[in-house]
């Protein structure tokens, strides 16, 4: 089965994660190196820095761009990026990406 696929279906708690980043929470997650029972803070300097939420990030920003410079037009955005239009539509939906309203409005 096509990993993407499996993970549409069958969603990872990365997925999972990356949902609450883009909602705006924070997330915790237990720390694997000695599993002493604690959490890491959300503002701790290893949250912060994880690759997950800079790559949830950089996402973000690039589809931002990417739809601001095609005024909105997806399709177009979608060949920019070099993704499909269905991955480009899901992860406007993921990260719940708005268009943002005009200056002076």
């Amino acid at each position: 089965m096509n990993p993407d696929l499996m993970n549409e279906v069958m969603p990872s708690r990365e997925s999972a994660e990356l949902s609450s980043v883009a909602a705006g929470r924070k997330t915790k997650r237990k720390d694997r190196v000695g599993d002493s029972g604690d959490s890491a803070s959300a503002n701790s300097p290893v949250s912060q820095f994880s690759l997950r939420l800079l790559r949830a990030k950089a996402e973000m920003d690039a589809i931002s761009q990417a739809l601001e410079r095609t005024g909105w037009n997806r399709r177009r955005a979608a060949d920019l990026l070099c993704i499909s239009y269905r991955g480009l539509a899901y992860k406007i939906r993921q990260y719940d990406i708005t268009a943002r309203e005009p200056h002076g409005s």
